[in-house]
C-alpha cells in the first residue's frame, strides 16, 4: 500500500513519498527477517524417514544431476545417532553450502564428508572452484549464504571454518560436539 501511494506523485510531496518509501523498505526487511526465522525452523523433508547420511546421499546425487557440477557424499566411521536438531541444522549447512557453490564457485566437483568420532561430528562440504578471499563476519549481516551457516553452527554450539583463498576451492567444516548422553537420547524416542 506504501509503494501504491507513492505512484501517484500528485497527491504527495517529496518528503512524503520518501517517507513512504523508507516506511515500505522497512516493512519489506521485516518480512524478510520472519520468512527466514521461519525457515530456520522447519525440518528438512529430506530427513523425513531417514538417517543424515542417507538425505546427504541424496541431496549429492540431485545436485548433481540439477547442476552439473560431480558431487560425491562419503562418511567415515559408524553412523551414530544424532539429536534432530543437529541432523536439521548440519542438512541446511549442506544444502546452503552447495547452494554457494552452485551460484558462485564455478567447481567441477564438490565432495561432502560426514565424520563421527567420539566427542561428536563434523560435516564437512569442499568445492574445487575458484575459492575466495574471507572477510570477517559483519554484525548484523543479512543473508542466506555464509552467515546463516554461521547463526546455524552457533545454535548447536558448533565451531565452523571456512578455508578458502583465491584460487584454491573453498572448504566449510562443521564440527558438532555430542555428549554420550545426547546421541543415546536419539536412539530411545
Amino acid at each position: 500500500m506504501h509503494l501504491e501511494a507513492v505512484t501517484e506523485p500528485a497527491k504527495m510531496t517529496q518528503q512524503t513519498a520518501c517517507e513512504w518509501l523508507d516506511r515500505a523498505r522497512e516493512l519489506a526487511k521485516c518480512g524478510l527477517e520472519d520468512v527466514r526465522m521461519m525457515l530456520l525452523g522447519l525440518r528438512p523433508k529430506s530427513l523425513e524417514g531417514t538417517r543424515l547420511s542417507g538425505a546427504l546421499r541424496q541431496l549429492a546425487g540431485r545436485f548433481s544431476l540439477d547442476c552439473g557440477v560431480q558431487c560425491t557424499f562419503s562418511m567415515s566411521e559408524r553412523e551414530h545417532n544424532l539429536p534432530e536438531e543437529v541432523e536439521n541444522e548440519l542438512y541446511r549447512v549442506a544444502q546452503e553450502a552447495l547452494c554457494n557453490v552452485r551460484k558462485h564457485s564455478r567447481a567441477a566437483s564438490v565432495c561432502i564428508l560426514l565424520s563421527y568420532n567420539s566427542g561428536g561430528v563434523s560435516l564437512g562440504i569442499k568445492d574445487n572452484g575458484q575459492g575466495f578471499a574471507p572477510a570477517q563476519p559483519q554484525p548484523g549481516a543479512h543473508g542466506l549464504g555464509l552467515p546463516a551457516m554461521r547463526d546455524r553452527a552457533r545454535n548447536l554450539g558448533a565451531k565452523i571454518d571456512i578455508n578458502a583463498a583465491p584460487g584454491t576451492g573453498t572448504e566449510i567444516r562443521v564440527s558438532v560436539p555430542l555428549s554420550d548422553k545426547t546421541s543415546k537420547k536419539r536412539s530411545h524416542q
